[in-house]
């Protein structure tokens, strides 16, 4: 048998690896709470399921070309961009305004408990800033 999607054997083995283990995990120590051990039964399966679908795929010549087709697809190409560009817009404004709402509730209250927010909150939007300005230098180097 010839693989023909590596990436696809890793995954498939992975998600099996993990399903696996969350089964037996779930087997040998099960939860007292009911609902949760029926919800990590059922992912330990679905991941079993996943694993095995992208293990078989990855030995097909046909199904190998349908997924090289479906990840260069220009249309699915363009969701991608579109999908990583508003995300990025939305993360930008949730840690502006939790930023200055850290900022706010200290200068308000004096309770120090706010430092973490507004901290964490900054150094995550510099290191965003930063990632956009060298991604950006990068695209122009190359352009």
């Amino acid at each position: 048998m010839k693989i023909y999607n590596k990436k696809g054997l890793v995954v498939g083995i992975i998600f099996t690896a993990f399903g696996v283990f969350n089964f037996i995990f779930n087997i040998i120590s099960p939860e007292e709470f009911l609902p949760k051990q029926v919800k990590d039964m059922t992912f330990a399966v679905l991941s079993i399921l996943i694993g095995i679908g992208s293990f078989i795929r990855a030995f097909s010549k046909q199904a190998t070309r349908e997924d090289l087709i479906k990840d260069n697809d220009e249309r699915n190409r363009l969701l991608t961009l579109r999908t990583k560009s508003l995300t990025l817009k939305i993360l930008y404004g949730c840690l502006i305004v939790s930023t200055i709402g850290g900022v706010v509730g200290y200068k308000l209250t004096a309770n120090t408990a706010w430092i973490p927010v507004y901290t964490v909150s900054a150094i995550l939007l510099g290191f965003l800033v930063l990632v956009e300005l060298i991604v950006s230098i990068y695209y122009e180097r190359r352009m």
